[in-house]
């Protein structure tokens, strides 16, 4: 395959890594095996006191192992076997006569850093492109080429725990702070300038400091007792942002404290049998797909257009408050001039506060100076007027959710920007086409739906209506990426993807609450099959009044089967709002909730004894049900865009695979029969199949067997 290539240049020699016909560097098996055979024959070169370990890719070390081949595995013992190729070849890497630098000049994750800690040294550029880290965890896996091993021993158990366990990814700065690299030297001259760095190791005019252990560090890490304090909160600490669905991070803990005080190979061996366990798991293979669907979507085109869309370099968003806000500040972090509007100066006041916050949180947390901050602010300007939306390229309207404001909004907008200039509506769940059809540029509109909060989730669902040019949704996805954000593109009808499958799970949730299911236990069964909160908390923390307000927009456009429930129109008309106003299904005081008992009163009857199981399958076949009908109209165009909008929109559990995927698991048939059940005791036309789902129960087929829409 010829990935390698050896060049000499005087006493130094360069091995350079450079897979043909790929974008990224992969350990495959053969790059492994070629990288053996080089290894062999540079360990015989007595000429050269100094390997590099450079890449031919522009802006990747190397990506890691071949996940296809992980993906493969079904045997434990082969993946340990796999595990021990590698661990060999990087063991004969640490152990060649040479000084080894690796020169990581972009993407150095997982395999690759490994490849990477076997070296003597590490240097790095500053390119943004520079990532480095063990993600490993993110597949249901561990480091099991010698990641567990060497991390501990290069920064420290504790800071090893902090990179693997979550699978963070570092730039070359924090790497730096953290010990991951040695140096950082310029972009441009890096290769040049690590050969300087390993001739001035050699004759010992440069001395290697790492980062010093605190005391704290030294106490915990020196002794039985401290290690095991060190090792009991960090699965304490993976069990509260985890409960407990991902095996990996406990597995890597307890592979770590096993290997103290192991010899190298005993170590090894306790590495590969834990790699082999988890390889072969479900929830690997489940991971492992979800990874598929990130890479796939990150790159995905979604149009025609061959034309590359300008970068957008200055917004207008119209509305201030809490969202606008939000929006604001997402612009501004990525450099985008930012000018918002709105008719009083109090929500605009709102707006820079709520972009302030966000911004404070990051002085806090260490990662931005307030230098920098003051920076992204002075790119916001807030105004009561359209000033200065005169040559914005795109608009971002964000005002409340009544088609009538918004509507008018986009009159004014019209008369107001550039010709060319794109107008993106914010909405959650209204139509997006009668909006386009108040302006007279229809073909220059989408939705562009942020989640709350802005900053913190992924997901952009863009709208695309009839009447929208690929131009537009070309620029709309060109823009979501710009802005750092996971873009899905959907078809225009109320509710789009995400809430419409959303909502039902919400309002089924109110149902089982005016059955007599506590809240609690509600909420902990949803917890339990991994939703990051339970559908009560969830409308707290969204606002009763908004989930209301958007479950009647859906029950007018969809019918009876959306009907809202009954106790969730009472606690919306008692002014329940949520978090926000301190009252909602919970009492709100500070960071402490408990259950509001005055919603106990709007239960409509007492009638259920539900096990677990049937309340999770009423929760979630509610949601598989609506999500099929979504396939069905066309509104998403694939399983697999539903998976994402559902993983990145609402945190829908990734170790399932996604909400499709999870329900390809079960089966059509299962599901439909569970439905008929429900029609049967609770309600015929909430639990309606639909006729994809029927059409799949008959042929035994499945959602992601089912071809594209077009």
């Amino acid at each position: 395959m010829n990935c390698f290539s050896l060049t000499l240049q005087g006493d130094v020699g360069i091995l350079e890594f450079n897979t043909p016909n790929s974008s990224a560097n992969i350990l495959s098996r053969d790059a492994l095996f070629e990288l053996d055979q080089q290894l062999d024959q540079i360990a015989e070169l007595t000429n050269i006191k100094t390997l590099l370990i450079a890449s031919g890719k522009d802006s990747i070390f190397i990506a890691g192992a071949d996940i296809k081949e992980i993906e493969s595995l079904v045997d434990s013992k082969e993946a340990s076997k796999m595990a021990d190729v590698g661990k060999q070849i990087f063991d004969k890497l640490e152990r060649l006569p040479q000084l080894t630098v690796a020169v990581i000049n972009g993407a150095c994750v997982g395999g690759g850093y490994e490849l990477a800690l076997a070296c003597d040294h590490r240097v790095a550029g500053f390119a943004d492109c520079i990532k480095i880290g063990l993600p490993e965890v993110k597949l249901g896996i561990l480091p099991g080429f010698g990641g567990c091993i060497r991390l501990p021993k290069l920064v420290g158990i504790a800071k090893a725990l902090s990179i693997i366990l979550p699978g963070k990814l570092l730039d070359s700065r924090r790497a730096l702070k953290m010990g991951l690299v040695d140096r950082l030297f310029y972009d441009p001259i890096l290769v040049e300038q690590a050969k300087t760095f390993a001739s001035e190791v050699l004759a010992k005019r440069e001395v290697v400091r790492r980062p010093k252990r605190t005391p704290l560090q030294k106490l915990l890490e020196g002794n039985p007792l401290g290690r095991k304090l060190l090792f009991r909160q960090a699965r304490k600490n993976v069990l509260k942002s985890t409960s407990g669905h991902y095996p990996a991070p406990l597995v890597a803990i307890d592979t770590i404290e096993k290997m103290v005080g192991k010899s190298h190979q005993e170590a090894s061996q306790i590495e590969s049998a834990a790699l082999g366990e988890l390889a072969v798991s479900g929830i690997s293979k489940n991971l492992v797909q979800v990874f598929y669907l990130d890479e796939a979507y990150k790159k995905r085109t979604w149009t025609d257009v061959t034309r590359t869309p300008n970068k957008v370099k200055k917004v207008g968003v119209v509305g201030a408050g809490v969202m606008g806000g939000g929006i604001a500040q997402l612009l501004s972090k990525h450099g985008v001039v930012c000018r918002v509007k709105d008719l009083n100066q109090q929500a605009l006041a709102l707006a820079l506060k709520t972009a302030k916050d966000v911004y404070a949180y990051q002085v806090k947390s260490r990662r931005m100076k307030q230098g920098q901050v003051d920076a992204k602010m002075s790119l916001i300007s807030p105004t009561t007027t359209y000033c200065g939306f005169e040559n914005v390229d795109v608009v971002v309207e964000a005002v409340v959710e009544r088609m009538e404001v918004k509507k008018q909004v986009f009159q004014e907008l019209d008369q107001v920007v550039a010709p060319d200039a794109c107008l993106f509506t914010n909405t959650s769940s209204l139509r997006v086409t009668e909006m386009a059809d108040s302006t007279g540029r229809p073909d220059k509109v989408c939705g562009f739906h942020f989640f709350n909060p802005v900053h913190r989730m992924p997901l952009l669902e863009i709208v695309k209506t009839e009447k929208t040019s690929d131009q537009t949704i070309a620029t709309a996805v060109s823009f979501a990426r710009q802005l750092g954000k996971m873009p899905i593109v959907v078809k225009d009808k109320e509710g789009f993807i995400v809430n419409r499958i959303l909502l039902p799970y919400m309002n089924e949730a109110a149902y089982l609450l005016e059955e007599g299911i506590a809240p609690q236990r509600l909420d902990n069964i949803a917890k339990s099959f991994g939703m990051p909160m339970g559908p009560l908390e969830l409308a707290d923390e969204v606002g009763i009044d908004v989930g209301y307000h958007v479950a009647r927009i859906l029950e007018n456009a969809y019918g009876p089967r959306m009907k809202v429930a009954a106790t969730l129109e009472r606690i919306h008309e008692a002014g329940f709002f949520g978090k926000k106003s301190g009252q909602g299904f919970y009492i709100h005081k500070g960071n402490q909730k408990s259950v509001n008992k005055k919603i106990l009163n709007h239960r409509v009857h007492e009638l259920s004894v539900e096990n677990d199981e049937q309340i999770t399958k009423r929760l979630i076949y509610i949601m598989i049900n609506e999500a099929s009908r979504c396939l069905e109209e066309g509104v998403a165009d694939s399983a697999a865009t539903i998976d994402v909008g559902m993983i990145y929109g609402t945190g829908f559990p990734p170790f399932r695979g996604g909400l499709l995927k999870y329900a390809d698991k079960i089966g059509a048939k299962n599901i439909v029969a569970d439905l008929r059940d429900f029609q049967n005791k609770f309600d015929e036309l909430r639990f309606e199949p639909s006729p994809l789902l029927l059409t799949l129960a008959d042929s035994s087929a499945s959602f992601y067997e089912r071809p594209k829409s077009t």
